[in-house]
C-alpha cells in the first residue's frame, strides 16, 4: 500500500464505506474509488443476481481501485437478512441455530457462511447480530437474535465473530448499545433506550464479552439513550466515551448514515461531522443518484479547510490501514468456480439437521 503524501481528504475518504444499492457501477462510484480513494464499499443485491455476477462485480471494483484496496463488505447473517446470490440456499437464521444447543451444528452453519464469503471476495461481513431479544414482539431484530438472554447470545453469537475471523473476514458485531431494548426501526424511527440499567447490566456485557475474546469491529446502531439527549449513540461522544470499554481498540463503525430520519433530522454533513468527533472510524452512507456533486466534492473540500478535526481523521486511518494489513486485504481478482449445486447441498443437509432437532 502506498500511504506516504496522502492529502486529508484522501485519508477522509478511507473512512467512507459506500453502500452500492444500485443497479451498475455508475461513472460517478467509478470517481469516488479511482481518485477520491474511498476505504470500501457495501454491497447489496440490486447489483447482481447470480454468483458469477457477484464475482464480476467485486472483480470490477479492485480493477477500479488504484491504490489502498477496498473493504468489500455486505450484511450476511443468515435468515432474513441475506446478501449471497438468490441461487444459494439461505441457512436458517440465528434463533433456529440457537435452539438446537449444538455448538457443533452452529458451527457447521458458519463455516459454511465463512466459506461462501472467501470464495466471493468479501473481506468484512457485518455480523453477527448480538442483541438480545426479549420479546417476539420486537420485529425488528426477532429472529435475527441468538436468545433472549446474556448468556445465550455470548454462547451461540460469539462463534460466529470466531469462525470467520479464523477465515480471515472482518466480523462486525452489531449492533450496540443492544436494539433490543426497542422495539422502533431504526430505518425509520430512532429508537429510545429507556431502562439504562438494564442496558448496563445485560447488553452491554454481550458486546463485552466479545471485545474479551478479540473483537475486531463494532457497529454503533442509531439508538437514543436515556440520559444522553438529542443525539443517538452513533453520533453521540459523551454516550460513546462513557460507554464503550476503553480496552476496545478496533474499529468503531456507524449504521448506515443515510437511515432516513438521522439525515432529515441532522443532515448527512453534520451526520458525518458528530459521528467522526464521537470516535467513529468507518462511516457507512448508502450512495444515491447524483451524489458524487451533490455530497461529496462539497464535504472533500470542506474537509481540506477543516471541517473535521485533523487529528481524529489521521487516528481513524491510521487505524483503518493497521485492520486492512492484518487481513491481508489486497486488490488480487477472484478466480473462483463456485459449484452452486454443492454449496447447497452442504445448506439443505445442515438446515435438515437442524429441523431435525424437537
Amino acid at each position: 500500500m502506498n500511504i506516504q503524501n496522502m492529502s486529508l481528504e484522501e485519508k477522509f475518504a478511507q473512512m467512507l464505506l459506500i453502500g452500492l444499492d444500485v443497479s451498475e457501477i455508475s461513472d460517478d462510484i467509478i470517481e469516488l474509488i479511482e481518485k477520491y480513494k474511498i476505504g470500501g464499499v457495501v454491497l447489496y443485491k440490486s447489483l447482481y443476481n447470480t454468483s458469477d455476477a457477484l464475482i464480476h462485480v467485486v472483480n470490477k471494483l479492485k480493477k477500479i481501485n488504484n491504490n489502498i484496496p477496498l473493504f468489500v463488505a455486505i450484511d450476511q447473517e443468515n435468515g432474513r437478512v441475506n446478501r449471497f446470490p438468490k441461487e444459494i440456499k439461505r441457512i436458517y437464521n440465528a434463533r433456529k441455530q440457537a435452539y438446537t444447543k449444538d455448538l457443533e451444528l452452529i458451527y457447521e452453519c458458519n463455516t459454511i457462511t465463512s466459506k461462501l464469503l472467501n470464495l466471493y471476495g468479501i473481506n468484512m461481513n457485518f455480523a453477527p447480530t448480538l442483541d438480545i431479544c426479549r420479546d417476539d414482539k420486537n420485529k425488528v431484530i426477532g429472529n435475527r437474535s441468538y436468545g433472549s438472554n446474556v448468556d445465550d447470545v455470548i454462547k451461540y453469537g460469539i462463534p460466529f465473530m470466531k469462525n470467520m475471523q479464523d477465515n480471515n473476514i472482518i466480523s462486525v458485531i452489531k449492533h450496540f448499545p443492544g436494539h433490543g431494548l426497542t422495539t422502533k426501526d431504526s430505518h425509520i424511527f430512532i429508537p429510545k433506550i429507556k431502562d439504562v440499567s438494564k442496558m448496563v447490566n445485560e447488553d452491554l456485557k454481550v458486546f463485552e464479552a466479545a471485545i474479551d475474546n478479540g473483537c475486531d469491529a463494532i457497529m454503533v446502531g442509531h439508538l437514543l439513550v436515556s440520559g444522553y439527549g438529542s443525539l443517538p449513540a452513533s453520533i453521540n461522544k459523551k454516550f460513546l466515551n462513557d460507554y464503550l470499554p476503553k480496552k476496545y481498540e478496533g474499529l468503531i463503525i456507524t449504521d448506515d448514515l443515510k437511515m432516513n430520519v438521522l439525515k432529515y433530522i441532522y443532515g448527512i454533513n453534520n451526520s458525518i461531522k458528530l459521528a467522526v468527533e464521537a470516535c467513529n472510524d468507518l462511516l457507512i452512507i448508502k450512495y444515491e443518484k447524483k451524489d458524487l456533486n451533490k455530497v461529496y466534492k462539497k464535504l472533500f473540500n470542506k474537509v481540506k479547510n477543516g471541517f473535521i478535526d485533523e487529528n481524529r481523521i489521521n487516528e481513524s486511518f491510521k487505524k483503518i490501514i493497521e485492520y486492512k494489513e492484518k487481513y491481508k486485504i489486497n486488490n488480487d481478482l477472484i478466480n473462483n468456480d463456485i459449484n452452486v449445486d454443492s454449496i447447497n447441498e452442504e445448506i439443505e443437509l445442515v438446515n435438515e439437521k437442524i429441523d431435525s432437532i424437537k
